[in-house]
């Protein structure tokens, strides 16, 4: 209720509102500009879009167990699990599949991760193995 009425005010009024919440999603849904904190920490502030556009969740398949972590560029987190890889990266994604190709890794599926994503692997704990 409260967040659809600050994006009626929003929209009906054009104010800028200030809105700092833990629930992502809804951050997500309501936000142009994002600040990200950590441990009073400022991990970025800038647009939604440019968020967006600078983060890649990506999903490989690595030759002979490569690290990835090491081997790809601007990797914040990686999941392996079962000789496959969740990464969420803020590199351009052409470098990405550039140095996956070079190590001769498989990019499986590429995708925009969402706001919470980007901040656990910001904020969380990187690099974790299941195998």
């Amino acid at each position: 209720d409260i967040l659809g009425a600050i994006i009626r005010t929003v929209a009906d009024e054009g104010r800028t509102v200030l809105f700092s919440s833990h629930l992502l999603d809804e951050v997500e849904r309501v936000a142009d500009r994002v600040t990200m904190m950590s441990r009073g920490k400022v991990l970025f502030d800038t647009t939604m879009e440019a968020i967006k556009e600078t983060h890649h969740r990506i999903v490989v398949r690595a030759r002979n167990g490569q690290d990835l972590a090491a081997l790809l560029p601007g990797v914040l987190s990686c999941h392996e699990d079962k000789g496959e890889s969740t990464l969420v990266c803020s590199a351009p994604l052409e470098d990405i599949r550039a140095a996956a190709a070079q190590h001769g890794s498989e990019i499986l599926e590429s995708a925009t991760p969402t706001l919470e994503d980007i901040f656990v692997a910001r904020a969380g704990k990187g690099i974790v193995r299941e195998d």
